[in-house]
């Protein structure tokens, strides 16, 4: 059983932190390249307002920089979008994993992901650009390619991948969104048996089509 994932994943980022910090105070920061105040703006403002509320103006401005170099390095704003997508590289940590692991990790991840961050996260991103009518179909592309395939092929079939994504991204909404009171906190006993219950049953989950039972 994979335990600690998201854990050990945290403390390495807070380590970097605080290397970034002794640089700080030592005066050995290294400057942002255009390029980077461009991808960290663009991640910032579509992932948290949507793709088609913000112009490039506002992501130059945001970056501090001339409109022009968007067309320069990205060639255009979907390029730049793009560019973002691209830095979704954390998904590649389940990939091998068994089905239980699978679950653990999640489990983990989202016990522990911070909920107070001035960065918008991936499932932000998904929620507020996948019915985008100019880049939707690049975040769905994204999505499956990353996240859905890799989590089908460790469960077995696409239904219950399907199936795992729609808790996944259920419960994100139910708990950040519509802020149910019947879920526990997040790093508690509740919420984690909550989670581990939802995710566990996709696992098991056989489909057959030929059988409809009607509920009670």
């Amino acid at each position: 059983m994979l335990t600690g994932y998201v854990v050990v994943t945290s403390k390495l980022s807070t380590l970097v932190d605080e290397i970034k910090f002794c640089l700080k105070s030592a005066g050995m920061t290294t400057t942002p390249t255009t390029q980077e105040k461009l991808l960290a703006a663009a991640r910032r403002l579509f992932w948290e307002r949507g793709y088609s509320n913000v112009s490039v103006r506002k992501v130059a401005s945001e970056a501090g920089v001339d409109i022009a170099l968007i067309s320069r390095y990205f060639g255009s704003k979907q390029g730049l979008f793009q560019a973002t997508l691209d830095q979704m590289t954390e998904v590649e940590a389940i990939r091998g994993l068994t089905p239980r692991e699978l679950v653990e990790a999640i489990v983990d991840l989202c016990r522990y992901t911070p909920r107070q961050t001035p960065e918008p996260s991936s499932l932000r991103m998904l929620l507020t650009n996948a019915h985008d009518t100019d880049v939707g179909d690049m975040v769905r592309e994204c999505y499956r390619r990353n996240f859905n395939d890799p989590i089908a092929e460790i469960l077995g079939s696409q239904e219950r991948a399907a199936m795992f994504s729609a808790v996944l991204l259920g419960m994100s909404v139910a708990e950040k969104s519509l802020r149910l009171p019947g879920i526990g906190a997040p790093e508690g006993p509740l919420y984690e048996a909550q989670i581990r219950q939802l995710f566990s049953v996709t696992t098991e989950f056989v489909p057959d089509e030929t059988k409809t039972e009607a509920l009670p």
